[in-house]
């Protein structure tokens, strides 16, 4: 019978230092076929070390091979080959067996090894051992047999297991719903309502220890009991309510996922139910192991880029550790804030809390500061979380999602009664900061275009889209401006202002820009607004609706306290411009950008109005969808302002839309890719300033990179630049200079040997 690869890869995971006996048994098996003539080279305690063995192919002296369970696999091979030389000098192939992940960082120690030491080196790591583990009935015994060792005992007491998940949780019962809630999660049918969702996790996380012998069910009370303590704010009639109706529907026969023993009133979980948890909670802990890998190589890349420190083994564990938590508290955070705006109908702007301030409360607490700057590690997580790889996309979508059904669990015992109060159909309105970013995903791979994934999915929702006439103005006017721009440059003459958004970004994307011209092409020809609608209506469904109408209902007092509010961030923006010595916006255009933002707010406040849209906090159709931190403020400027009430505010955040589209009442209708496809966060920042230190940057790569595929030199330059961009943290969105010449140094070289 085959083994699964999680449950294999867990086990080559948990092999500690001291285990590279198991290790031995198990690489002897792997290469039983290839290598039938191994004997060792080594004492019992290993190559002068317990981290592993030296064997030699008695047929073939020339090839050695490397058994180490060591986590500094590469400072073992180094060590490895300075010793063979003088003690095996005729060897000319080391075959690197370990248990470690080498990534892609096997490819740079081929090299080195080769370079160095004049010796092939052909490493066999983890995803070696895992790909080949059911090559014959010896490699599946062997595999099994170490998973029978390393991971069955910790499924059979599963506490330290459950302790490492959840890891913004402190309370083991809490971390043991989470866990269960998480796995529920994944595996109901999308229709099921939310509150029963809920509440089969928390009766089957109570049940988690409990078994079908005497003395080990659990009586109803005491899951009562577990409950109340689980969920303390909630009215305790309420919620014995609910537990009863999951017991059950768990202990349906039809289902069986636990048995009740009537006459004693007692539950447990069934064998079945039991084997299958176990199974998931290996899959989990792999997931956890590739998680904890991305984050290795993140934090190393950005360590090595910012410092000319090296660090050691141990600084990176404590760094991924750091980060992981990091990770979990801002997906806590983030479901909170969107938890507790629903349940409470709070329609001001969702308050998400910033990542480095969240380093920061977790440096307090562990009352350590991490190796890194805080605001470099911030920079470097909040990049995986808005680009997460592949590998842990899934995973994390998950974390989010059960983070967020956590935190309404813990405002409402009715979930589902919270959520259906959101609006299931809506007509969005799109600010030109939304539609811009779509342009520019254009340069992306289809995996990394999250803006457009966004409104995909919520089309795929039944949202309707749509931008106004001054929209579409804006929109046409930054295509020009920044061809004018672009065509300034190559004509030798100086480009006034700063970058326009869709330059920098084509820049920033690696291009040549000497294309950008017929790159903007895309979007429009000579019939500039007809040919960008087209573009928008066939590529992301938007269509024109103007809101003119609408606006004009409004009063002369609202229409003008709203523009008054907006003139006044124009103002502070004038302030932030003339202090690095750009100009002020001409009045012209000023007003008529004014003008569109008061179209949008107010003619959809007044849209609400005239077709009595629903009155609740999210219960309206209408809708604008937008970055800017002013659409934000006006609501809570306006009454000072006016004498009449206030309309509520039709604002509305990305980030808020991509929670909304996971748990809100229109999940159902999304497929399960464009679900689990749904980005985790945007990048808030996007429209920024673009410091000049990564143009000059890109510009300087591009130079040093000629000669390599156009393809490979629009890779170097994009990764090499987001990593600048995390170095620079805050400063990167302020449009500040950030990066020292010893850093641009250090990027080059890690853009040259990448």
């Amino acid at each position: 019978m085959a083994i699964a690869a999680e449950r294999f890869e867990v086990a080559l995971t948990g092999l500690e230092g001291t285990q590279w006996r198991l290790f031995e048994r198990v690489a002897t098996v792997f290469l039983a076929d290839e290598l039938p003539s191994l004997r060792p080279t080594a004492s019992e305690s290993g190559d002068l070390g317990a981290d592993g063995l030296l064997f030699q192919v008695e047929d073939d002296p020339s090839v050695l091979v490397q058994m180490s369970v060591r986590k500094d696999w590469q400072a073992k091979i180094n060590e490895t080959c300075t010793r063979i030389k003088v003690t095996f000098p005729e060897v000319r192939v080391l075959i690197f067996i370990t248990n470690q992940l080498t990534g892609g960082e096997h490819a740079k120690a081929r090299k080195n090894v080769r370079e160095k030491h004049k010796i092939h080196l052909d490493p066999r790591d983890r995803e070696w051992f895992v790909t080949h583990r059911n090559d014959s009935s010896a490699t599946i015994a062997e595999a099994e047999e170490l998973a029978r060792q390393i991971v069955d005992p910790m499924l059979a007491a599963p506490v330290a297991a459950i302790e490492r998940q959840a890891q913004a949780l402190d309370d083991l019962e809490a971390k043991a719903a989470f866990l269960y809630l998480g796995l529920q999660w994944a595996d109901d049918n999308k229709e099921k309502g939310l509150t029963k969702l809920c509440f089969e996790a928390i009766v089957r996380s109570i049940l988690r220890d409990t078994t079908s012998d005497d003395g080990q069910r659990m009586v109803r009370e005491t899951i009562h009991e577990h409950t109340r303590k689980l969920l303390p704010a909630h009215n305790v009639d309420v919620l014995r309510t609910q537990v009863n109706g999951a017991l059950s529907r768990l202990s349906d026969r039809n289902r069986r996922y636990i048995r009740h023993w009537k006459k004693i009133d007692e539950f447990c979980l069934t064998w079945d139910e039991r084997l299958r948890l176990a199974e998931r909670l290996t899959q989990l802990q792999a997931l956890d192991e590739s998680l904890r890998r991305e984050l290795r190589r993140a934090v190393a890349t950005s360590a090595a880029e910012n410092s000319a420190e090296i660090l050691t083994e141990k600084d990176l564990d404590d760094l991924v550790d750091f980060s992981r938590a990091v990770i979990e508290r801002v997906l806590l955070d983030r479901g909170e804030a969107f938890a507790s705006a629903v349940t409470h109908e709070l329609g001001e702007e969702v308050k998400y809390t910033d990542i480095e301030a969240i380093v920061d409360k977790v440096i307090v607490q562990r009352s350590i500061a991490p190796k890194i700057p805080a605001h470099v590690l911030a920079a470097t997580i909040q990049s995986l979380l808005i680009e997460p790889p592949e590998a842990v996309r899934r995973y994390l979508r998950n974390l989010a999602d059960t983070y967020t059904l956590f935190a309404f669990m813990r405002e409402t015992p009715d979930v589902q009664s919270a959520v259906v109060k959101m609006f299931s159909d809506a007509d969005l309105w799109l600010d030109t900061n939304v539609v811009l970013p779509l342009l520019a995903e254009e340069l992306l791979d289809l995996g990394s275009r999250s803006h457009t994934q966004l409104l995909s999915a919520s089309r795929e929702a039944g949202l309707q889209l749509y931008i106004t006439e001054g929209v579409l103005e804006e929109l046409v006017t930054h295509i020009h401006r920044s061809n004018v721009y672009a065509s300034a440059l190559r004509g030798g003459g100086g480009a006034e202002g700063r970058p326009p958004f869709l330059y920098t970004a084509y820049k920033l994307a690696g291009r040549d820009t000497s294309t950008f011209g017929q790159w903007l092409e895309n979007f429009c020809g000579r019939e500039r607004e007809a040919d960008l609608l087209d573009y928008l209506e066939e590529e992301h469904g938007i269509s024109l609706s103007p809101l003119t109408d609408f606006a004009n209902k409004a009063s002369t007092e609202l229409r003008g306290a709203v523009a008054e509010i907006w003139h006044e961030a124009r103002d502070a923006r004038d302030e932030r411009n003339a202090a690095i010595g750009l100009p002020a916006m001409d009045s012209i255009t000023r007003d008529k950008l004014v003008a569109h933002d008061v179209e949008n707010y107010v003619g959809i406040a007044m849209r609400r109005q005239e077709r009595g849209e629903r009155r609740s906090a999210f219960g309206y159709r209408s809708w604008w969808l937008t970055l800017a931190g002013t659409a934000f403020r006006v609501a809570a400027q306006l009454p000072s302002r006016i004498v009449e009430k206030p309309p509520a505010s039709p604002a509305m955040s990305p980030d808020f839309m991509l929670n909304y589209l996971s748990i809100g009442p229109v999940r159902s209708r999304l497929s399960r890719s464009s679900e689990e496809s749904l980005p985790l966060m945007l990048n808030m920042s996007v429209m920024d300033a673009v410091p000049p230190d990564l143009i000059e940057l890109a510009d300087e790569l591009r130079s040093q990179l000629q000669g390599l595929a156009p393809r490979i030199v629009r890779r170097k330059i994009r990764e090499t630049l987001e990593d600048a961009k995390r170095l620079m943290g805050p400063t990167a969105a302020a449009g500040e200079i950030g990066l020292t010449e010893d850093v641009k140094r250090r990027l080059i070289e890690h853009a040259l040997e990448r």
